[in-house]
């Protein structure tokens, strides 16, 4: 069975599930960051109403001599007091100090208004109590009250310190009453927003596994045309040895005399149609040879004794450099096979003497093996790997396309190329798993 080569979890699932955590990180925080602002903003709304409501009368206070408001408890002072006690339900206690004393009026536990004398103030101020940081400081800080002081210099020669303290949870209570259409409009469009979202992954999910199915479709199509093409090459093939079986039975019924010659050839044809028929099923049948983790060098010297007795017919010498450190992780059997067909064909490559030289090594997760000759070289424009298609005549064309095929079970590539000064060199890459993992 083809399998899809998609990266289906890499380039669709990854990107969206990244996209989905990139939305929501950059959606809560802007969301969060608005919120905040909103606020901020809305808390110093609501203190600058309070200022507002509190201005008449400090600007009063500003062109009165005060000298005798704090102790007249019938004053204007007293009444506008109360006045704001009224019009601000959330002011707990207000104090008025200066230098001479003072008085605080605050609700009692019946809410009712209560006022006491204070002692005067000595001109020091605990912590910020500016109005310019109420705002802030309705969130920043933690006590019931929060306290807004103002400083007035009226006509008399010391100034008056005002001290207003609200509610801190009423405050809170009406920024939150204040900022709720908000939140909802927030939550509203960023649930519509991660909706959207998980829909189009939904759909491009949907889509993915369409692809998936048309492209399983399309291969099953393309493996049904490789194997008519392959048919059809194997059957142009073995016309040429089966016509000269035919030819050589004609000469034996004309020239009986010749028998054993003509026997021999025609064993020599029969050799030739189970070689080919062979080859074909070695590049049909299914790889499924375990994948397991073999010293590579020894690999390679299992491969340099079988290639020995055909090194030596052509008059050749095989040289190997290992530099594999660690065990490699192949199917043994199946990449004994292809180094040892590429070694044979280097052999039969017109090389007339010196070496092959095969080298292996090692880069991060990847295993290098390289087959390199001074033979006569590839012909240009050719697919080497493709069934059939050999440079020897007495080739079936077959060997490198099944080298081809066992590399890329292993999930790599195989490359040929011609060397500069003459000859040729095969290129195998075959990744290798990470550290630990086992097959």
């Amino acid at each position: 069975m083809i399998r899809s080569r998609l990266p289906f979890v890499r380039i669709i699932l990854v990107p969206y599930l990244l996209l989905l955590l990139l939305f929501v990180a950059v959606t809560g925080a802007g969301s969060a960051w608005l919120y905040f602002k909103s606020r901020e903003a809305q808390s110093q709304l609501l203190i600058h109403g309070l200022v507002r409501t509190v201005s008449p009368l400090l600007e009063r206070l500003a062109g009165s001599d005060t000298s005798g408001l704090l102790q007249d408890r019938q004053s204007w002072l007293h009444h506008d007091l109360e006045r704001i006690f009224q019009r601000m339900p959330d002011l707990e206690n207000v104090s008025v100090r200066t230098g001479q004393g003072g008085f605080r009026k605050f609700l009692g536990r019946d809410r009712t208004l209560v006022t006491e004398n204070m002692a005067a103030w000595n001109g020091t101020v605990h912590g910020d109590m500016r109005s310019s940081t109420a705002a802030r400081r309705l969130y920043s800080e933690t006590a019931p009250l929060l306290r807004i002081e103002f400083l007035v210099r009226g006509t008399g020669r010391q100034p008056v310190r005002l001290e207003f303290g609200f509610n801190r949870t009423a405050l809170r209570d009406a920024v939150s009453r204040a900022m709720a259409t908000l939140l909802q409009a927030i939550t509203f469009f960023v649930a519509i927003s991660s909706l959207a979202l998980v829909l189009a992954f939904g759909l491009t999910l949907w889509a993915a596994v369409r692809v998936r199915t048309l492209e399983a479709q399309v291969q099953e199509l393309y493996r049904h045309a490789s194997a008519a093409e392959l048919m059809a090459g194997l059957v142009h093939d073995l016309r040429n040895p089966l016509a000269s079986f035919r030819a050589n039975l004609a000469s034996l019924r004309i020239t009986p005399e010749e028998k054993e010659e003509i026997l021999a050839d025609m064993d020599k044809d029969l050799v030739r149609l189970d070689a080919k028929l062979c080859a074909m099923l070695d590049l049909t049948r299914k790889r499924d040879e375990p994948v397991q983790e073999v010293d590579g060098c020894r690999l390679l010297e299992d491969v340099a004794r079988l290639a020995g007795p055909r090194l030596a017919e052509q008059n050749l010498r095989l040289r190997i450099l290992c530099r594999l450190d660690n065990p490699i992780a192949v199917m043994a059997d199946a990449m004994r096979d292809v180094l040892l067909n590429l070694i044979i064909n280097s052999a039969e490559s017109g090389q007339q003497e010196g070496e092959i030289v095969v080298e292996a090594w090692q880069e991060e997760s990847r295993v290098f093996f390289t087959v390199s000759d001074r033979g006569c070289g590839l012909p240009e424009n050719t697919d080497v790997f493709a069934p059939f298609v050999t440079t020897k005549e007495t080739g079936h064309g077959l060997g490198l396309a099944i080298n081809r095929r066992t590399v890329e079970a292993h999930g790599g590539t195989i490359r040929a190329e011609n060397r500069e000064g003459g000859g040729a060199t095969f290129t195998i890459l075959l990744p290798q798993p990470p550290a630990g993992v086992s097959q």
